[in-house]
This record gives structure tokens, C-alpha cells and sequence, in this order.
């Protein structure tokens, strides 16, 4: 049954293509990537028949817009981060892998942070160079099926040359139990970090890191069958600047963030129609009851879709 080694790598693998492209203070860069649910596609590959040659051609597409960049007289992005490569799967426990990402918007109106860098020139752009490792191990925790992915984002783009950036790290740990048939409980915990040059022309922060984040979800998965599983997820972000100075205090931003989805798969296909609704935990920011509630964000809802494949 592919569901419970597919759903690992889906809920675990999003794409960090531009963790800090964002088109306003609160929003999370690609939703996508930030969700729990993107990436079947590193264990596509493992539920497909076996075959004898360990090298694998992937794709991914990762794509989203803002609910609120859509209102007034001129429409909001449609960001999309896409990644080709190639793989190198020799068992179902481990495999490496190596990205080239590049990204594209429908319109550069209403962009901020890494993606108005980005796309200062062009609507289309080349992002960054990303090596990958994952262990796929069983029985950790007495959980059903664990996966553990190692990423290092190059700083070939524009933006990592421009900040004098030496890279980031990423690492991701997911779990997941099953709770009978059709019910499976899962865990995510990701940590990441941007090094910087000292000649990062941000002083402010230093020289050593630009920022620490981790991020944390429990998610909740129904299988209706081997194609099509909805699920939820309430993930927690914080990112600190000065973790390198021993305070972790997030300052950076500290986002709750609701999901619900579906995870569809189809041969070599991952599918993963999403929304998430990111909401500021510090002040409630966009939030839909009331001014200083934690919960639901309409102003921040994100329309997501993903989709990987592996051959």
C-alpha cells in the first residue's frame, strides 16, 4: 500500500525555494514549502515498480498566490518555484539528490523581500543550486515510517550573491503512526539557518547567521485510498536573528499556521492542492474573529498547488 511511504516524503519534503520571498511582513514565503504537506515526490520513486537502475529524473513545481494581493485594481502574483534534477536512489532507505531550482511570477506588482530581488530584471528567474540527502528508517520511535532530509541551498541565485550569503541549511524529521486503517497521526520538526559572509551588508544580525528557524506541526491524515488522502496540519514558525548571541527568542516572526489539503498520487505523480492560513501569534494579526485572536487569518490565506513526479 503507498500510502504510508508516499505520505512521509509528501508531508515532509516542501521545497524551500525561497524561504524568505515574502509579499508582506506576515506572510510565509512559499506556503508551499512552508506547509507540512509537499513532497511525496522524495519517495515516489520507492513505490513505483522496482527497477534495476538506481537514477531518477524529478521535477516540482510548487505554486501559490495571496488572498489579499488579489483585492483592489491590480491582481496579485502567481508565484511559482520549480525545481529539475537528478537522483540517485540505490535502496528504499536512503538517496541522494541534486536540484537546480528556478522560479517565475505572473506579475512583479505587489513583490517584497528575495523575490522583488529576484525578479528586479525578469519574470523568470534562476534560484538556487540545492544538494540533498535522505534515511528513510523504520521503526523509530515505534513509528510506521520515518524520514530524515538534509538540504543545502547554494548560493548560486542572484539574491545569496547580492547579500553575500554562504547558504542555508535545512533539515527535516518526520514520524508518522498509524492509528488504524484509515487514521494516521504524523509528526514534522525542521530546523533551518542562513549563513552569511562578513560581508553580509546586514550588520545588524552579523556576520555568522542571518537567521535560525525551526518549525514544528502535528498532522492528521485520512485515507480514503491509494490515490487521494486529505489531511490537516497546524504548523508553528519562529525565526530568530540572534540565536548566534544565545537568544532564541523569535523575533522574526512567530506564525501559527493552519492547513488542510489533499495528497493525490497518481504512477510517478505527487499532486497537493492546498490552503493555509498563516496568523501573526504575537498579535493576532489577519485574524478573522477578532483583532487579537490567534486563529483563523482570511487576510493571509494562500491558495496552493504542488506537484512533483519522479521517473
Amino acid at each position: 500500500m503507498k500510502t504510508v511511504l508516499i505520505t512521509i516524503a509528501t508531508l515532509l519534503c516542501a521545497q524551500a525555494f525561497a524561504q524568505d520571498a515574502t509579499t508582506s511582513t506576515l506572510k510565509v514565503a512559499n506556503p508551499g514549502q512552508s506547509s507540512t504537506a509537499p513532497a511525496a515526490e522524495a519517495s515516489i520513486s520507492t513505490t513505483a515498480p522496482k527497477q534495476e537502475n538506481p537514477w531518477h529524473f524529478t521535477l516540482g513545481s510548487e505554486n501559490f498566490t495571496y488572498e489579499a494581493d488579489h483585492r483592489g485594481t491590480d491582481a496579485g502574483p502567481i508565484i511559482s518555484y520549480n525545481f529539475v534534477g537528478a537522483r540517485y536512489a540505490p535502496s528504499k532507505l536512503w538517496e541522494l539528490e541534486l536540484r537546480q531550482q528556478f522560479q517565475i511570477t505572473s506579475s512583479r506588482e505587489k513583490l517584497a523581500g528575495r523575490d522583488a530581488i529576484l525578479h528586479r530584471d525578469s519574470a523568470t528567474a534562476m534560484a538556487e543550486t540545492v544538494l540533498r540527502a535522505a534515511l528513510k528508517p523504520t521503526g523509530w520511535m515505534g513509528s510506521s515510517a520515518a524520514l530524515m532530509d538534509l538540504r543545502y541551498y547554494a548560493p548560486t541565485d542572484a539574491v545569496s550573491q547580492e547579500n553575500h550569503e554562504m547558504g542555508r541549511v535545512r533539515f527535516d524529521n518526520y514520524f508518522e503512526w498509524t492509528m488504524s486503517p484509515k487514521f494516521t497521526m504524523a509528526g514534522l520538526l525542521s530546523s533551518r539557518v542562513l549563513f552569511n559572509s562578513g560581508n553580509n551588508p546586514n550588520k545588524a544580525v552579523g556576520a555568522d547567521a542571518e537567521y535560525y528557524q525551526v518549525k514544528a506541526a502535528p498532522i492528521f491524515i485520512y485515507t480514503m485510498n491509494d490515490h487521494i488522502n486529505p489531511y490537516y496540519a497546524y504548523t508553528f514558525a519562529g525565526k530568530s536573528s540572534q540565536a548566534q548571541r544565545g537568544n532564541w527568542e523569535p523575533d522574526m516572526g512567530n506564525i501559527g499556521s493552519h492547513e488542510v489539503g489533499l495528497n493525490m498520487y497518481y504512477g510517478a505523480f505527487y499532486i497537493n492542492p492546498a490552503l493555509i492560513s498563516d496568523t501573526n501569534l504575537e498579535n493576532g494579526s489577519g485574524s478573522v474573529l477578532s483583532a487579537d485572536s490567534r486563529a483563523f487569518s482570511y487576510e493571509n490565506l494562500s491558495y496552493n498547488l504542488n506537484v512533483y513526479a519522479v521517473f
